[in-house]
């Protein structure tokens, strides 16, 4: 995957252990007031939503996985 292809809200990692999702959003607004229905559509109520800005930051979330 190269830096162009990552970004946007379809471009997300989900941490089961911890019940998270990081989005990683260079612009974060006006995209990050979709993420409420995304997450609600995709994932059980307890799981919460993170958003970086930060590609370094959201690489690192994927060596969580």
């Amino acid at each position: 995957m190269t830096d162009k292809n990552i970004g946007g809200l379809s471009d997300y990692i989900v941490l089961k252990k911890v019940k998270e999702v990081v989005f990683y959003l260079h612009n974060p607004y006006p995209d990050c007031l979709e993420i409420p229905a995304i997450m609600k559509q995709r994932f059980p109520d307890d799981y919460k939503s993170i958003i970086t800005s930060s590609l370094e930051e959201f690489k690192k979330y994927r060596g969580q996985v």
